[in-house]
């Protein structure tokens, strides 16, 4: 189940404690679900900067987006190094194992001839192309202080040697919610620009398979707190995480604003 169900799920069920319930007492699974609805309810899935390009407010969506592509990419060209922080902290071969097959999708496989198979970054890399981010955007265009911040802040995340901290980071706050962020972006490339396949070709990749990484991760996220004293971390891992991405989105929706501005 999607990271962006677990809230209409809660509104039909009894009533589900919070994860801060579970951090001495109780059943993992349980501390999982509780988790998983506190996340659905989180600003960063649900950001006005994200509601706003999805409907179109914004004055010059295509601009709004180009802004987007080059200030995201600081952030996820470093993925595989998220990964790999997370797998280092892991001592279950069997988690290992599981990262490891997500680690092979992300490299993909260079050079191939068939779009979807080639490494992650330069399936955005297209993206980023097709809304116009050239080197010489790139180059008048340096990263804005908070996705630095974010990028270097989250690989501590991912990296530290407190068990759960990354893996959950990575999984439940990273992975687990793609499939409710980007749809937000399709939209706003489906609906308010002229723009292609390459476009959309990131992001429909990543909703159609996240939710399987993410499922992944919660596995080990649930064998992990099976041990009580691993769960603050878990939580810890989360939402520190989502605040960075909720703090990257105020930042692009000033800059969107400034655009508008300035057009």
């Amino acid at each position: 189940m999607s990271i962006s169900s677990q809230l209409e799920r809660s509104q039909i069920d009894q009533p589900v404690l919070s994860s801060l319930d579970y951090l001495t007492s109780g059943d993992a699974l349980d501390f999982i679900e509780a988790l998983k609805i506190e996340i659905a309810s989180h600003p960063a899935l649900k950001h006005p900067f994200l509601v706003n390009l999805a409907n179109g407010t914004f004055k010059d969506t295509q601009s709004v987006l180009q802004d987007y592509a080059h200030q995201y990419s600081f952030y996820s060209q470093w993925f595989t190094k998220y990964l790999d922080g997370a797998i280092s902290t892991l001592d279950n071969p069997k988690h290992v194992e599981i990262l490891m097959h997500n680690m092979e999708e992300e490299q993909g496989i260079p050079g191939s001839l068939i779009k979807e198979e080639l490494p992650h970054v330069e399936i955005y890399n297209l993206f980023k192309q097709a809304v116009g981010v050239s080197a010489e955007y790139s180059a008048a265009n340096p990263p804005c202080t908070t996705v630095l911040l974010w990028r270097d802040l989250f690989l501590q995340k991912c990296s530290s040697n407190i068990k759960g901290v990354g893996v959950a980071a990575i999984g439940l706050a990273t992975e687990g919610i793609i499939s409710s962020i980007y749809p937000y972006i399709i939209r706003a490339i489906e609906q308010h620009t002229q723009l292609g396949e390459d476009a959309l070709l990131f992001f429909k990749l990543h909703v159609e398979c996240d939710d399987g990484h993410g499922e992944a991760f919660e596995a080990i996220i649930a064998d992990i707190a099976q041990d009580i004293s691993h769960r603050e971390a878990i939580r810890f891992g989360v939402f520190s995480s989502l605040n960075l991405r909720q703090a990257f989105w105020d930042t692009q929706l000033s800059r969107a604003y400034a655009l508008a501005s300035h057009n």
